[in-house]
């Protein structure tokens, strides 16, 4: 056992990891849903996410040459607001995994339900635990496997694309983009929104790179710019196909025409491939946050131990925890889109977050700007939130409460009982 973990990260295996991570669950409904609610100017509300995403993405890549270092953006605000700052961010970034990733799972668990017998928690336990399968491996072994998965997920959703484009009606189908409405194309931004979060989690990986300050940064700006091309011409296509009845599956109405209804198994199968992905590379990151984290002291040290240079213990720790809320979904205890509003709403503090940091580091006058215009989209964001802000504050609360506590211990605050 040892507290280290392996320098293998090369350009293309980050890259694909990052791609596991950011593809998920919203590629596979988004595109139609939007579609339902603003119609043709659904396109429009993806371009202005791409543009909103940008500089949130480039305060990561800018970070990551600066930090690059397994706690991620815990690990940012350390830096910048100090232990405080490291454990309420760390506490953000747990509470948005807890519901995320197995909503992630659910909806994998229900594509597969939709067209075998089961029922969608069940295969939503599965497919959490075949996620961790890879992770089995030694640091390089893992990363080469997400690799070769990133490698099937973009294959399946080109090929999808080229179905996509060849059950165009091309004599009959205008390709003219219609007059641009800000009020429609705004309305499903905090929903597509979503399909841009995931760099947050991705973070962390920086301290297993090859040349992590060069290599990292170069990871991250291709992983932008290929997830925002898919998604583009996803969105695009999506919105020249007739979409009725189905904008919760448009990939669906791509292949039917051509392949018929055995399609929508070929379907299902691509979409857990996007699912298990997108969970195996999620749990990379979150696994190496809490293994940060209890090197450094803010979890049991317990988390810190590495086996031949792979955090399994923070692993399976994850794994049993997400298995957990699953089974309390399955007992009717929580509901998906609530899960999913939680998961949305913590990502989008923690850009807002790293933000900050980059803002309180920084000495150079365009980057922060650029950190202030994201901390700008980011309060425009959360002040359309409400009630569910009660989540992340009590999160924060309970970071403040800690640290008080440890500075307690350590001596450096009377001992004041609350």
């Amino acid at each position: 056992m040892s507290h280290q973990l392996s320098r293998s990260l090369t350009i293309f295996r980050g890259t694909g990891i990052l791609l596991n991570i950011v593809i998920g669950a919203g590629l596979l409904s988004l595109p139609g849903l939007a579609i339902q609610e603003v119609g043709d100017n659904a396109f429009y509300a993806w371009l202005l996410c791409a543009a909103a995403a940008l500089p949130l993405v480039g305060v990561f890549i800018l970070l990551a040459r600066l930090y690059p270092n397994a706690g991620g953006i815990a690990f940012y605000a350390q830096r910048a607001f100090g232990p405080f700052g490291r454990r309420s961010t760390a506490y953000l970034m747990l509470g948005a995994v807890i519901f995320g990733l197995p909503s992630i799972a659910l909806t994998g668990g229900h594509y597969l339900a939709s067209v075998f017998p089961g029922d969608p928690n069940f295969y939503a336990l599965v497919l959490m635990g075949l996620s961790g399968l890879p992770h089995l491996f030694r640091g390089e072994g893992v990363g080469r496997i997400l690799g070769w998965m990133a490698s099937g997920v973009l294959v399946s959703i080109i090929a999808f694309l080229l179905i996509g484009i060849g059950s165009i009606d091309f004599v009959h189908t205008s390709f003219n983009l219609p007059a641009f409405d800000l009020a429609k194309a705004l309305l499903p931004f905090p929903m597509i929104f979503f399909a841009f979060t995931g760099w947050e989690i991705g973070a962390g990986l920086g301290e297993e790179f090859i040349n992590a300050k060069r290599n990292f940064p170069i990871a991250m700006v291709l992983s932008f710019f290929i997830v925002t091309a898919l998604y583009l011409a996803i969105a695009y296509i999506s919105s020249l196909a007739d979409l009725s009845g189905h904008y919760e599956s448009p990939f669906i109405v791509f292949v039917r025409p051509i392949f018929g209804d055995y399609g929508a198994i070929g379907v299902a199968l691509v979409a857990t491939l996007i699912i298990l992905a997108n969970l195996s590379g999620a749990l990379w990151g979150v696994s190496r946050l809490i293994y940060s984290l209890g090197r450094d002291g803010v979890l049991s040290q317990w988390f810190s131990k590495t086996y031949y240079d792979h955090p399994l213990r923070a692993l399976v720790a994850t794994l049993l925890s997400l298995v957990a809320v699953l089974l309390i979904d399955k007992m009717g205890l929580l509901d998906l889109k609530l899960m999913l509003r939680l998961a949305g709403q913590n990502f989008l503090i923690l850009y807002g977050a790293a933000a900050l940091a980059l803002f309180c580091v920084a000495e150079n006058l365009v980057i922060r700007v650029v950190a202030m215009s994201v901390i700008a989209i980011v309060g425009l964001l959360l002040f359309l939130q409400g009630a569910f802000l009660l989540y992340p504050i009590s999160l924060v609360l309970l970071a403040a409460l800690l640290e008080f506590k440890a500075a307690q211990k350590l001596g450096y605050i009377e001992n004041i009982s609350i």
